[in-house]
């Protein structure tokens, strides 16, 4: 099996570096273009089944995969990005300035305290594992096979994307924070092979396309 992950586009919260995440906002001008760059690089990679976050961001982008693929996603809420709760669209500095010591307490230890009304990385860990591990059993179950031949494509967060990353491809979540990540527009194709998630040799890594 074949996992293209894929994360969505820039928004402005982005861009002013703002804390963003069940927060319901479109992509902006550079993000509109990193979302049709990044369909033309993946126009050949047509998945089998095609996921999205039901948040804007990643919908849109998912809307200029699915013209070049001739297929729709399924939107799945399991897929948003951690939660920050009160703390929505404030920036890193804006934070400290009106909740240092709440804050303060957040960044060191994010996965057992969350934002006032928001998640922690493990409820955030809980929820895309949950649905990560029943969506590949469904599928391994409908084919009869333990290593189905399908290729997936999941247009989501960076946070979802930097958990699979340390959780399923390190098997430590406490990697969480060492990951590159992905950039906005940017993906990766994972392959899953005797037992073990890997990143595919013979695919494009479209973070080294989208950097040059």
């Amino acid at each position: 099996m074949r996992w293209i992950w894929i994360r969505h586009g820039e928004t402005e919260e982005n861009r002013e570096g703002r804390y963003l995440g069940h927060t319901d906002v479109p992509l902006n001008d550079a993000g509109v273009e990193q979302a049709a760059l990044l369909a033309r690089q993946l126009g050949h990679e047509r998945p089998a089944h095609f996921f999205t976050s039901d948040l804007l961001r990643c919908v849109q982008t998912a809307d200029r995969l699915a013209a070049v693929w001739g297929m729709s996603p399924i939107r799945v809420p399991e897929l948003r990005e951690l939660s920050f709760g009160e703390w929505e669209r404030l920036t890193y500095e804006e934070l400290m300035v009106r909740e240092s010591v709440r804050a303060s307490r957040w960044y060191d230890d994010p996965f057992g305290i969350a934002p006032p009304g928001g998640e922690t990385l493990t409820q955030l860990g809980e929820r895309v594992n949950r649905w990560l591990s029943g969506m590949w059993k469904e599928m391994r179950d409908a084919c009869g096979s333990t290593e189905p031949d399908h290729t997936v494509a999941l247009v989501t967060h960076g946070g979802v994307i930097r958990w699979f990353q340390a959780a399923w491809l390190h098997g430590d979540p406490g990697l969480y924070w060492h990951m590159k990540g992905l950039g906005h527009g940017q993906a990766m194709i994972v392959e899953h092979v005797t037992g073990t998630w890997k990143p595919a040799s013979h695919a494009i890594d479209i973070r080294e396309e989208s950097e040059a």
